[in-house]
């Protein structure tokens, strides 16, 4: 099992989908907040490249990191940065279960709601 949780998010700040998507399993089971399951490594990028679109920065800070034998629970915030400059940041608890070293269900635990009802003016 991976350890490298600071290397995970990371990787989520530079919002390239593609690069995040090689710490999956090709058949990676993902929850971004209440959306639907994400399938696969396609699914993934495709949702994550929705989310980038209507941001410019996203910085997580590590506040707990909480394991068992199967995978590890993340507390963080995550700050986003809106396409105006403006930042909102969320509370968020990952949680992220191995195949390995690579991520087999990743699920994102947090109100998103800001970040997408944000409207610029």
């Amino acid at each position: 099992m991976a350890t490298n949780l600071n290397e995970v998010f990371k990787v989520a700040d530079t919002m390239d989908a593609i690069a995040f998507s090689k710490l999956l399993t090709k058949d990676v089971r993902f929850r971004f907040s209440n959306n639907d399951v994400w399938t696969g490594r396609g699914a993934v990028i495709s949702g994550l490249n929705y989310l980038f679109s209507r941001i410019i920065g996203l910085k997580h800070n590590i506040t707990g990191v909480y394991s068992n034998n199967e995978g590890y629970a993340v507390e963080a915030l995550a700050k986003y940065t809106m396409k105006d400059a403006k930042a909102i940041t969320l509370p968020v608890v990952s949680v992220l279960k191995y195949e390995g070293n690579l991520i087999k269900d990743y699920r994102i635990y947090m109100d998103i709601s800001p970040v997408m009802n944000y409207a610029v003016g």
